[in-house]
């Protein structure tokens, strides 16, 4: 007789499965600048299955079945009561199907895609080195419940010859407007610089360091990341005509950022650019899937 999964090793399963497969089919370019690397990402949208693996993480990170040093523990009873409450959770960011206002498209459900997707992103990196050059990614902050959570879009711990740093990634998904999302990520790492979100970083980077060893912990000084961080503009956004963008231009403002012991650094500066051919499509597509698996739970 078949064992029916409990509703968290399902979700857990389903997490560990999607993290391999993105794990064997992403793809990335480095390419160098004078101001700054660029690391494009590609393979997120090449078939169902894919589409799939990245729709059960998202839902995933819906529940916290993620934790900081990204052990896939889902905390669910296996009751409809917790089943509803996932799919509750799910509909809440992305609506009951796809038939949403331009508005709660452009400002909810897909900045909160992206940012999740970029989360993921993290997790891949920390088996595969490539995907985050400046060091081993060693723990990673919860995603935002919504997507106006004030706060990082994304923070990871790295280590690097026992040198610990802090990568903020800046996801923006403005559909026609690339240069403005690295325009807004730069505004907010000039914010970072100045110490303006010294206490919402310092609250993340307690997350993630209480999670850590106790040995780990010893050897990470109690504000590393103003010695140490790695900036990460990420745009996604859709290819057109008017937006072949070639990410190894100079970009003078990157030249003002301080990631790095206080002064600028370019290779602590890395754009990470999410190229659609059919942007409208690939959130629909995620958000169905989203969907599908969410409704599908045993």
């Amino acid at each position: 007789m078949e064992t029916m999964l409990s509703l968290s090793n399902q979700i857990g399963t389903a997490i560990e499965s999607a993290i391999a497969h993105l794990e064997c089919v992403l793809r990335l370019t480095l390419q160098e600048s004078d101001t700054h690397r660029v690391i494009l990402i590609d393979g997120w949208n090449d078939d169902q299955v894919t589409r799939q693996s990245v729709a059960h993480y998202l839902v995933g990170l819906r529940v916290s079945a993620i934790n900081a040093i990204l052990q896939i523990q889902a905390a669910l009873e296996n009751t409809q009561q917790d089943r509803l409450e996932i799919l509750e959770s799910v509909i809440t960011i992305i609506g009951e199907d796809n038939n949403l206002s331009y508005d709660r498209k452009s400002h909810e459900r897909n900045p909160w895609i992206a940012e999740g997707l970029w989360h993921m992103c993290m997790a891949v990196a920390a088996r595969r080195r490539e995907l985050h050059p400046n060091g081993n990614i060693v723990a990673l902050d919860y995603a935002h419940v919504i997507t106006k959570d004030h706060g990082l879009d994304i923070a990871a711990m790295y280590e690097r010859d026992n040198i610990f740093g802090l990568s903020l990634v800046e996801s923006k998904a403005y559909r026609d407007r690339p240069n403005d999302a690295i325009n807004d990520a730069v505004a907010f790492f000039k914010e970072v610089d100045g110490g303006k979100h010294s206490a919402r970083i310092r609250q993340s980077v307690q997350i993630m360091r209480n999670a850590l060893s106790p040995d780990q912990q010893s050897k990470i000084s109690a504000s590393f990341w103003k010695r140490e961080r790695t900036y990460l503009p990420n745009p996604h956004y859709h290819y057109n005509n008017n937006n072949q963008i070639n990410w190894t231009n100079p970009r003078p403002s990157f030249r003002n950022l301080k990631p790095k012991c206080m002064i600028f650094d370019r290779s602590n500066i890395i754009i990470m650019p999410h190229i659609l051919v059919e942007f409208d499509d690939f959130f629909d597509g995620i958000s169905d899937e989203m969907r599908n698996f969410a409704r599908g739970l045993q």
